[in-house]
């Protein structure tokens, strides 16, 4: 753990220790984030309170994911997922004891093909990428929320 990880630690709750340092030890630096860089973040856009979560954990791949996912299940942890938050659905809150899946670095089009008209990205890609990939190709993507942007 790095000093300031390790500073963070101490506001953790005992019980989330462990599953918090086998994440720090299994996953890329910078990808777990602990304590006020957590909670000073919004819970949503149309909501004036701050995550209750005390860890984040933000994975860029679908293996980072299912690492932190694992050692998750391992430890009986529970995880509340965090995409675009717009809080439309409320299905973002957190409480103190959850950890937060952000799909904020999975925000990647890996792959194209007019062709067969079919795409692959990663969970954290804003809609709104996606049509405007899908319309560089020639194809359109059906699909328009009004949060398309977040």
């Amino acid at each position: 753990m790095t000093a300031s990880t390790a500073s963070a630690d101490k506001a953790l709750n005992q019980a989330q220790r462990p599953v918090v340092q086998a994440l720090v030890a299994a996953l890329p630096e910078g990808t777990v984030i602990l304590g006020g860089a957590v909670t000073e973040r919004s819970a949503g856009i149309w909501r004036s309170d701050q995550i209750q979560a005390q860890v984040l954990v933000r994975p860029k791949t679908t293996e980072e994911v299912s690492c932190a996912l694992r050692i998750c299940h391992e430890h009986h942890q529970s995880v509340v997922p965090h995409g675009g938050l717009t809080g439309l659905v409320e299905g973002a809150l957190t409480q103190p004891l959850d950890i937060v899946l952000s799909t904020e670095r999975l925000n990647v089009i890996e792959e194209i093909s007019a062709s067969e008209r079919t795409m692959v990205v990663q969970a954290g890609v804003m809609l709104q990428s996606v049509q405007e990939a899908a319309a560089s190709e020639g194809l359109m993507f059906p699909l328009d929320l009004g949060s398309r942007g977040s």
